[in-house]
């Protein structure tokens, strides 16, 4: 598949450009459809490819992407993420920014929101990108993302240009901490990224500390996940066994110096499943 450009490639080249250039403040709203259907308020700040994002509701949070490093932000700390953090906009740029011949793009004139606009249309192997942005500033205000596990819209509300000075003393304000997350850590983010309905957990038994992260696997199934080290001398196998002695389908798998118990009343097949993506997604 060749790649094509309605309006030519430097249409494309000279959005790129005028996106790195862009400082603005905005209000965005997130859509999840598919199997687990979400919906997000943030507000944000971007300086061309950085940006600092507050997620305000369902549940507050607040991150940021600097110089391609995903960072949790809490009490006024940026610490980097255990695992990155993916943002629909950011990879749109990215795909556009390395469009290859498994790329298709193509252009056209739309009128959004009453506005005269440019329609930018994406398709690679997995998935197809549909970003829509203001003719005259070249401001995205409009991204959606289609995967054949469902489908990420972003839809912007309110956009508003701000100083480079003023982005960098909001960045600025924060204290950057670079230290490696250790390893429980980034297994708790994992498996958070992949269960609805959350819970999280820490205790000790006969010295021992278990890190137990529970939630939702789908609609329909519940999972619960204990994380310990290995030198800990507890047989994951013990454990896997207890919870199929109560009747749930359950499997180990080792993580570095680490082993996740995993327990769900859903298949076994829905398991191996649910493990191999959260594990081959680190």
């Amino acid at each position: 598949m060749v790649a094509q450009y309605a309006f030519g490639a430097s249409f494309i080249n000279t959005f790129l450009t005028s996106y790195a250039s862009q400082s603005i403040q905005a209000q965005r709203i997130v859509v999840e459809e598919g199997q687990n259907a979400k919906v997000r308020y943030e507000s944000i700040l971007r300086n061309g490819r950085n940006e600092i994002v507050n997620v305000l509701a369902p549940m507050p949070f607040e991150w940021a992407l600097i110089d391609g490093k995903t960072y949790v932000i809490e009490d006024g700390e940026m610490r980097l993420s255990p695992v990155s953090i993916v943002d629909i906009e950011q990879r749109f740029i990215e795909l556009l920014s390395s469009a290859t011949a498994t790329t298709a793009i193509a252009t056209q004139n739309v009128i959004y929101q009453g506005e005269p606009s440019i329609q930018i249309n994406l398709i690679t192997r997995n998935s197809t990108y549909v970003g829509i942005l203001s003719e005259g500033s070249m401001i995205l205000k409009f991204i959606k993302v289609q995967r054949n596990d469902g489908s990420i819209s972003m839809i912007y509300t309110q956009i508003a240009p701000i100083s480079v000075n003023y982005f960098n003393k909001i960045l600025n304000s924060f204290k950057v901490y670079n230290a490696t997350p250790d390893t429980v850590e980034m297994v708790v983010w994992q498996l958070i990224s992949n269960l609805s309905n959350v819970n999280v957990m820490s205790m000790k038994i006969n010295d021992v500390i278990f890190t137990v992260v529970s939630g939702m696997m789908s609609p329909q199934n519940n999972a619960v996940c204990y994380i310990f080290k290995m030198d800990s001398k507890v047989s994951p196998e013990s454990l896997v066994n207890q919870f199929k002695a109560q009747g749930y389908n359950s499997i180990a798998v080792k993580y570095n110096n680490l082993y996740v118990v995993v327990a769900t009343n859903g298949k076994t097949d829905e398991l191996k499943a649910w493990i191999s993506k959260v594990f081959t997604n680190k």
